[in-house]
């Protein structure tokens, strides 16, 4: 038997059942630890960090707000071993496969502290980590890069429109971009408030949602250092 492996924050898992994420209903599971243990994070998306590579194998973790990383892994978490062949691949841009039924827990590994895991990883030299705002050299200083991100995943991947509040909130982590993201919301007719407004809305999010929207004060400070630069 071949194994997969799949990272959670949450223990003691018997089953793992499928969910809703960006590219559809599914179970995720990799054939590379390393990346199963990154995916154990507390929070994050595509907005917050990355993953990348330049040198074969081995994996950038790239940090793309302030002190992200500090919330990011901030968790206990276990590894899953599963049975590859209940899964397929279906491209998502990362080593993952998927399953859109139920899959059983083979063996589980308990962590206390995900962020020592990570630092093990790098201690290891399985994987490079990049503070914000270093970055491996095909990576711009300005983050410009998430633009063609945006615009690839919602388009060229998922063929959907991005919404408002997507869009907003991209400005809102990354206002040194703010007009190249309002060009893409123009590009598919969305209306998208000023940027004062945008921050009272995240700001509102996170007192009501304070588990779904974690990265306010990392974006105010991007902010303020955006500012900085412009004076």
């Amino acid at each position: 038997m071949e194994y997969v492996y799949h990272g959670s924050k949450i223990q003691g898992l018997k089953i793992l059942i499928p969910h809703k994420s960006t590219h559809g209903t599914y179970v995720y599971a990799t054939k590379i630890k390393a990346i199963a243990i990154i995916m154990s994070k507390r929070c994050g998306d595509d907005a917050t960090y990355s993953l990348g590579s330049n040198e074969g194998d081995k994996l950038d973790l790239i940090e793309r707000l302030p002190n992200a990383f500090e919330k990011m892994f901030s968790n206990k978490f276990s590894l899953y071993t599963l049975d590859s062949a209940l899964f397929k691949n279906i491209n998502t841009g990362f080593d993952e496969v998927v399953s859109e039924t139920e899959v059983p827990v083979i063996k589980e590994e308990t962590y206390l502290s995900l962020i020592d895991a990570i630092n093990k990883l790098v201690d290891n030299n399985l994987i490079n980590i990049y503070y914000y705002p270093d970055r491996p050299n095909y990576i711009p200083e300005d983050d410009s890069d998430l633009i063609d991100k945006v615009r690839n995943l919602y388009i060229g991947k998922m063929h959907k429109q991005y919404t408002d509040r997507e869009i907003a909130r991209w400005i809102f982590l990354h206002p040194n971009l703010e007009d190249e993201f309002r060009i893409l919301a123009k590009e598919q007719n969305i209306n998208v408030p000023s940027y004062d407004e945008i921050k009272k809305i995240f700001i509102n999010a996170q007192k009501e949602r304070p588990e779904h929207e974690m990265y306010i004060d990392n974006a105010l400070e991007i902010y303020e250092l955006y500012n900085k630069k412009r004076r």
